[in-house]
């Protein structure tokens, strides 16, 4: 068998000839190691030895664009250095330069909706696992085209059941790494028993989270309820939909709101159930391992509450604005 020995105008045009469908929603990406933006899906390349494609070694944020504006940008950028903070990652550059280069991006994008993926990684250097022979921490910010779930699934609901794949440590279960094989394996066996997600269960048999969304519910004495943030990431999208539901609180909708370690049993007796998430926003659940929940249908509550975070979305005082 002839290998080929290929020179780099040939590695660079077949880069450019592979392309794939999923490269069509890929806008515009940003790259510290390439200095610069490039809107050439086939370009949008990370060095190998970088510890990111290795060793799994970086955090990341998901953060949506509706409008012309970015949805809790501080605080996802706020989590990201918490983040990094957490497992010594030294940010490439200060947070207002961050935040400079994301609005600069998207406006390369030329798009007013969209899912930025941002990563930080520990850089290129070599193949162990010694963070320390990295040259510098890198940036690499996606801009991806956002496709909507459509009305009907917020509607009639998604199936969703519990994940055999054991919860991540608490420790890590609190820091957005890019090593996120269990998340990859809960996906995968979500998809293979044509479920729309599953559920972690710690040791004690209290739920944790699904693959990249949280999990909520209303219960029987219509209290807002989320899971203890024990063994389970921080969700931006939960703790801003938590501030709205006080308004629901208020008017009477809600009776309580609060946080407490969940069962199974509890997801069979409340009367909603919700995912919550950057690119799902408030997603209903109307069956969890195949038992109806509630009346299999949209609730009153998650109703309420799609709406008002959409609406502050869009003209809220958590939406930045995308300089054009």
């Amino acid at each position: 068998m002839s290998v080929a020995v290929l020179s780099p105008s040939e590695i660079q045009s077949k880069l450019q000839e592979r392309a794939y469908a999923a490269q069509k929603t890929y806008l515009a990406m940003y790259s510290t190691w390439l200095g610069g933006i490039t809107k050439e899906p086939g370009l949008m390349t990370v060095p190998i030895d970088d510890h990111l494609v290795h060793r799994g070694d970086g955090v990341f944020e998901a953060i949506k664009v509706v409008d012309g504006k970015a949805f809790l940008l501080q605080e996802h950028l706020e989590r990201l250095e918490l983040s990094a903070g957490k497992i010594g990652l030294k940010l490439p550059m200060p947070l207002d330069e961050m935040r400079e280069v994301i609005f600069r991006t998207v406006q390369v994008a030329s798009t007013k909706n969209a899912v930025l993926r941002l990563y930080i990684s520990r850089g290129p250097g070599g193949f162990t696992t010694n963070p320390y022979e990295c040259l510098a921490s890198q940036m690499y910010l996606v801009v991806t085209a956002y496709t909507p779930y459509s009305e009907e699934r917020y509607i009639n609901g998604v199936r969703v059941g519990r994940s055999q794949i054991p919860p991540k440590d608490p420790w890590f279960a609190t820091i957005k790494t890019c090593n996120y094989l269990q998340n990859v394996l809960m996906k995968k066996e979500s998809v293979d028993r044509k479920l729309d997600f599953t559920i972690g269960v710690d040791p004690q048999g209290y739920l944790t989270e699904s693959s990249t969304e949280n999990i909520v519910m209303i219960d029987k004495n219509r209290t807002l309820v989320r899971p203890k943030l024990r063994q389970i990431l921080k969700g931006t999208t939960m703790m801003r939909s938590f501030e709205l539901a006080e308004s629901l609180l208020a008017a009477g909708a809600l009776t309580g709101i609060q946080e407490k370690d969940l069962t199974e049993m509890d997801l069979y007796e409340a009367q909603e159930v919700m995912m919550i998430g950057t690119t799902l926003d408030v997603l209903p659940v109307t069956e969890y391992e195949g038992k109806k929940i509630g009346t299999g249908k949209q609730g009153v509550v998650s109703a309420q509450l799609l709406q008002l975070l959409r609406e502050d979305m869009k003209k809220g005082p958590k939406a930045t604005p995308v300089p054009v």
